[in-house]
């Protein structure tokens, strides 16, 4: 009936601002360890910023201890440096070739801070569906005035839109509640 192309460009970008929150979301330690809470840790070294993945590999020894194994050993400090400075409150164990780090039980404290922080990353991925839909919207608009698209396309579109963001403020809440139980619950 309409031009979709509003709804493909809409979806795309959503797509990636979940993704990134997904990623946001793994990066905060739940109840487990798990390698995903440091693969993205930015490194600065060799002259760049680069994500820990790509630079060692990250062994997990349950329950509560990751291993960080650099391919070049000459970056131990730097890898060590930026694990020092996150967000994670960890201090690695060095060894000749890798990193020690060992995780304590969560406090419930503790429990109620990353609580905090999941849903401070919640509301800022709604805000930015927001302003992609009223982006979307103002475009729309705009088409609609210039006479490009009718008044029945102008609201079907509108009506699609929402019917998108309802899509991804569904997916940002289960993702939400997902981690919180994982929270709670350990």
């Amino acid at each position: 009936m309409a031009d979709d192309s509003y709804l493909i460009s809409l979806k795309e970008a959503i797509k990636q601002h979940l993704s990134l929150f997904e990623t946001n979301l793994s990066s905060i330690r739940s109840g487990k360890v798990n390698p995903a809470i440091i693969e993205n840790i930015s490194v600065e070294c060799y002259g760049t910023r680069s994500p820990l993945k790509s630079l060692a590999n990250i062994i997990l020894q349950p329950p509560n201890i990751l291993i960080v194994e650099p391919w070049d050993t000459n970056i131990i400090n730097d890898i060590s440096h930026a694990l020092e400075t996150s967000s994670l409150n960890i201090t690695p164990q060095k060894t000749q070739n890798s990193l020690k780090l060992i995780f304590p039980a969560l406090t419930q404290e503790r429990r109620a801070e990353l609580i905090k922080l999941v849903n401070t990353e919640k509301e800022k991925v709604r805000i930015e569906i927001k302003q992609e839909r009223e982006n979307v919207v103002k475009n729309i608009e705009k088409d609609f005035k210039g006479k490009i698209l009718s008044e029945d396309q102008k609201f079907y579109l509108l009506k699609e839109v929402q019917k998108v963001i309802d899509e991804a403020n569904k997916s940002i809440d289960e993702m939400t509640n997902k981690k919180e139980s994982e929270l709670k619950s350990v």
